[in-house]
């Protein structure tokens, strides 16, 4: 009988500060309280997740990180390691790796490297989430033809969309040529206030995201228990009581009801979103919000 295998899950946006790496340790974690053996793998070569869940200093200190396995080849066997939480293990990122594009680019099968690397590793776990870095390189390619699965966290404002269309246009291709298998499960709204622009922005996306497949299948509100998380190097997930923790764990019961290994029914598909189709729906957007802040104004004006 042939070894059940782990999946890959990569948190991808081409854009900065949407809450990748709060999202990656946060899910992942979420896995591990749900009984699954995780390993979150840190490919920013910032380092943010694996600071958010205490291993980073350590990581290197042993020199057990990312760049030493993709650089230094390395076995990921003998770089995972376990963190303060039950079920999860994670792999750290260090600054060494932001030499990995120039140093694989142009070598024999340089887009297969992460996939042959990781390929160890699901045998062992259940789901492997992997945190990756705002860039369409190298790197990001290599994450990419070794997922199964990829999500999208988005800012609920408009600059969060611009270019997500050329996103999706890399992922055709290495669909299409490298990594047949690679599905879009959808997107999830981070830093949620359910006010104003972003209420609009929440209810335009749903439409937009149900007609070119990519449903919102989670909510993640804005909490000031970020920042003490940070700082405390425990994701906020562990307080089980906050809105935040419980939104993270609905979007993991949601992604696990999903996540199957290659081959078990799943329906590979690639977002079709051109940049005409981002254009109008950050158009339609920009009009709403120019409008709501036109009344926010009146009524300012009429001491409302």
């Amino acid at each position: 009988m042939e070894k059940q295998r782990g999946v890959i899950l990569a948190i991808t946006n081409q854009k900065g500060g949407v809450g990748k790496s709060v999202s990656s340790t946060n899910l992942a974690l979420a896995f591990a309280m749900k009984g699954k053996r995780t390993l979150l793998i840190d490919a920013d070569y910032q380092g943010n997740a694996s600071t958010q869940i205490a291993i980073k200093r350590d990581a290197v200190l042993e020199q057990k990180t990312i760049s030493k396995g993709l650089l230094d080849e390395v076995p990921i066997e003998k770089l995972w390691m376990k963190t303060k939480f039950d079920n999860l293990f994670a792999i750290s990122a260090d600054m060494e790796f932001c030499e990995f594009n120039s140093r694989q680019i142009g070598k024999a099968d340089d887009k297969y490297l992460f996939r042959e690397w990781v390929s160890e590793a699901k045998e062992h776990f259940d789901i492997i989430v992997v945190d990756t870095h705002p860039s369409l390189d190298l790197t990001f390619q290599n994450i990419v033809v070794a997922a199964d699965y990829y999500i999208i966290p988005l800012f609920a404002e408009v600059e969060s969309l611009e270019g997500l269309h050329i996103m999706f246009r890399h992922m055709k291709v290495i669909k299409d040529r490298l990594n047949r298998d690679l599905h879009c499960l959808g997107c999830f709204i981070t830093k949620y206030t359910g006010k104003g622009t972003h209420l609009r922005f929440l209810e335009r996306i749903k439409k937009f995201g149900k007609q070119f497949r990519m449903p919102v299948i989670g909510v993640i509100p804005n909490s000031s228990a970020f920042a003490s998380a940070s700082e405390l190097q425990v994701p906020v997930v562990t307080k089980k009581n906050l809105a935040v923790s419980k939104a993270y764990a609905k979007l993991a019961s949601e992604l696990m009801k999903k996540l199957k290994p290659r081959g078990k029914g799943r329906i590979p598909e690639t977002p079709n979103i051109s940049k005409k189709n981002i254009e109008l729906v950050t158009g339609l957007m920009e009009q709403e919000s120019n409008m709501l802040g036109e009344v926010e104004e009146e009524l300012e004006f009429d001491g409302i």
